[in-house]
């Protein structure tokens, strides 16, 4: 086997981890964009309800 079959088994397994980690970095901003939005609509929810007070 030649040098260039193992330069382009390496590449293909980078672009698969880094595809990979990229999925994952989305994810994870995706949950924390859904945790702002519940925290607000809780504070939104309690100021609703010093409001009824």
């Amino acid at each position: 086997m030649s040098i260039w079959f193992y330069i382009t088994i390496i590449t293909g397994f980078s672009l698969i981890y880094y595809g990979y980690d990229k999925k994952k970095s989305y994810e994870l901003k995706g949950k924390q964009i859904e945790l702002e939005q519940k925290k607000l609509e809780l504070e939104m929810k309690k100021l609703e309800k010093e409001r009824e007070l």
